[in-house]
Parts: structure tokens; C-alpha cells; sequence
């Protein structure tokens, strides 16, 4: 079964401090591409997905020119901020530079407020025209203006990181959850199966997010989830190798349905002319 790791992060270490970045792995520790390929190759993952880390704004010169040196092996997401005039031009320069991906992220609270205005309409006309997978670091309040966007612009693929970030205590049943699960009616809008441990309340195997990975996947079907360690932030927390087995654990499903989350889908959205 080929894997494709489809959300991993790599860069070169910040040179200051990283004021309003707060993550497992420092920014401050180089997390060069050879570690990662190294991992990748240890645990027989074949492809990863390069998304741009937070604390790196717009500077995307790293994942792009990792992706652009093994494009047969690694697919970047660049970052662009909505905020600033001329978004639309510099997504088509990270394009231009072999990005696939672009990532907006509505969860950081100054890009969460411009998220879904029209004035970013050019950004995701321009995402539609280059055929670039639109990402979301997204919490559960930006479900409304996440299903208006997917609504008018059908064309777009869209990928919510980490299962939108859900709010576990809620349970499966409260408000926020379901309005996530009804984004399934669009066709085009995907889920991460990763990152885990950013909303769970327990350690590894993460038993209080079985029950929603198992509705989100009952609802968007296993032809629209994507498997995801988050490296490097994964390491410290349970280890690459128990990142892999998390969708086993937490579902039941048949041997073309694991090819599919494991591989199959994120190769579809990032390597189409394969």
C-alpha cells in the first residue's frame, strides 16, 4: 500500500524570537527536509505533503524548494495572508514556484477576521484558476463561512487540518460538531484524519476522539479523509509510528478503504496528473 503522509511540517530555524507562535516542536530547532525524509523512509511512507509552518508567514522559500527538488515525492503548501493587498498575485508567484496548496489559517484570530470577506474572493477565484488545494487551520466557528466559500466556489478543493479542531467536550452531538458535519454535503470540501492532540483531552490512543473521527468518516466517506502525522510536533507526543496506526485504531474499515485514507486521496488532490 503506497502512504502519503499529507500533512507535515519542515524549516530552518527561526534567527529571533517568535512572538504569538506557540508549538510542541520550538521554532527556534531546525527541522531540515533529510529528517523528515528520513523518517518518511524509516516507516515506508513514500510521498509527504510540506505545509508551511505558522511561525513562517509568507516566506515559503523552504517547502517550496523542497517539494520543487523530489515534485515525484513532495507536494508544499505555501501560506498567504488574505490581509494584505495583492494576495492573488503572490499565491500565483508561490504557484509559479510549485506550490499546490495554499493555506489560510481563520484559527489565528487577525486572519480569522477577514476569513470569508469578499474582499478575499480574488484569492479563491485565483486558487480556482491555478487549481490549488485551499487548506484550513480552522475552529469550529468558522464552519458557517467555511460552507458559504465551499458554496461559491465549488471548484476549489478544500482540506480542513485537523478535523476543523473540534471541541471534544461537546461531544458528537453538540451544535458545532454537526454543522461541521453537514460541510459533507459538499463534494469538494476534505478532512484530516491528524493532529489529534490538539483538541484531545487524553493520551495517545486519544479514546474521547474515537466516537467523532467515526462520524466524520461515516459522513464524508472514506474517499474524503486524508491521513496526516504533523511531524515534528507528533514526535515528542506519541512517536511517528503510533501517528501512523491511529486511523486503524479509531476506525473499522476494509482494506480499498485504508489504501484510500492512507494514500490514495491526498495522491488524487496533490499529484492529479498521476
Amino acid at each position: 500500500m503506497a502512504i502519503v503522509d499529507a500533512h507535515l511540517h519542515v524549516w530552518r530555524a527561526a534567527d529571533g524570537e517568535t512572538p504569538g507562535v506557540d508549538t510542541i516542536v520550538s521554532p527556534q530547532t531546525a527541522v531540515p527536509i533529510e529528517l523528515a525524509s528520513d523518517t518518511l523512509l524509516e516507516h515506508h511512507v513514500e510521498w509527504a505533503v510540506l505545509v508551511q509552518p505558522v511561525f513562517r508567514c509568507e516566506d515559503n522559500t523552504y517547502v517550496a524548494a523542497c517539494a520543487s527538488a523530489e515534485p515525484n515525492r513532495f507536494a508544499a503548501v505555501c501560506v498567504v495572508d488574505p490581509r494584505v493587498p495583492g494576495a492573488e498575485l503572490r499565491l500565483e508567484h508561490w504557484a509559479a514556484q510549485g506550490c499546490r496548496g495554499l493555506r489560510l489559517r481563520p484559527r489565528i484570530s487577525t486572519e480569522g477576521a477577514i476569513f470569508g470577506d469578499p474582499s478575499t474572493y480574488p484569492l479563491w477565484e485565483t486558487a480556482a484558476r491555478l487549481k490549488v488545494v485551499v487548506s484550513l487551520l480552522s475552529s469550529p466557528e468558522h464552519v458557517p463561512a467555511i460552507g458559504s466559500l465551499a458554496a461559491r466556489f465549488p471548484e476549489v478543493p478544500i482540506v480542513l487540518d485537523h478535523m476543523g479542531h473540534p471541541r471534544v467536550e461537546d461531544g458528537m452531538h453538540g451544535a458545532n460538531f454537526r454543522a461541521l458535519l453537514q460541510l459533507a454535503r459538499h463534494p469538494q470540501i476534505f478532512v484530516k484524519a491528524s493532529g489529534f492532540y490538539h483538541f484531545s483531552r487524553e493520551p495517545f490512543p486519544f479514546e474521547d476522539c474515537r466516537d467523532l473521527v467515526r462520524a466524520v468518516y461515516d459522513c464524508f466517506g472514506p474517499e474524503r479523509i486524508l491521513w496526516g502525522s504533523d511531524f515534528p510536533h507528533v514526535v515528542p507526543i506519541c512517536g511517528y509510528a503510533r501517528s501512523l496506526l491511529m486511523p486503524q485504531v479509531a476506525l473499522e474499515w476494509t482494506a480499498a478503504e485504508r489504501v484510500s485514507v492512507m494514500g490514495r486521496n491526498a495522491r488524487r488532490l496533490y499529484w492529479p496528473a498521476e
